[in-house]
């Protein structure tokens, strides 16, 4: 995506990219977004918080918030629901949506940066999660949402 979008009469170039650093500063160093200062996270809003950054043209910080989600990936593949800016786990719940949804991000920054090396970093944690996902289907064929 070359330029930043803007929906006329509802919401100006200006104002995606003031969402993007509102976002952007609510990072913290780890590169996890919290919901709001000092707040917890979750792995699949997260990935939404990043897709937005993308779009408001904050590349570098989207790659940091997914650089967090590589450091913070569980060996199995999966995430816990909920972590504490510095680190410890909040809530630890499986669920496979929160742990699915790392794919739709890394799809959405390649279509953001057409960067493939960066996708290619990212593609084994990609991997991992989809693999926990799959692992955690029913006889029927239908995932549990969460253990």
């Amino acid at each position: 995506m070359s330029t930043v979008p803007h929906l006329e009469g509802v919401l100006s170039a200006d104002e995606v990219v003031q969402s993007g650093a509102a976002i952007a500063a609510l990072q913290v160093d780890s590169g996890m977004i919290p919901w709001f200062v000092g707040g917890h996270c979750d792995p699949w809003n997260h990935v939404e918080t990043a897709m937005a950054l993308d779009v408001a043209g904050f590349h570098d910080e989207a790659e940091r918030a997914y650089e967090w989600l590589v450091d913070t990936q569980r060996a199995d593949g999966s995430w816990w629901n909920y972590y504490l800016p510095d680190g410890t786990v909040e809530e630890a719940k499986l669920d496979t949506n929160v742990c699915a949804y790392v794919a739709t991000g890394v799809w959405h920054h390649w279509l953001c940066t057409w960067d493939r090396g960066f996708v290619d970093h990212l593609w084994p944690t990609v991997e991992r999660a989809l693999e926990w996902v799959l692992g955690m289907l029913k006889d029927d064929g239908t995932p549990l949402w969460a253990r």
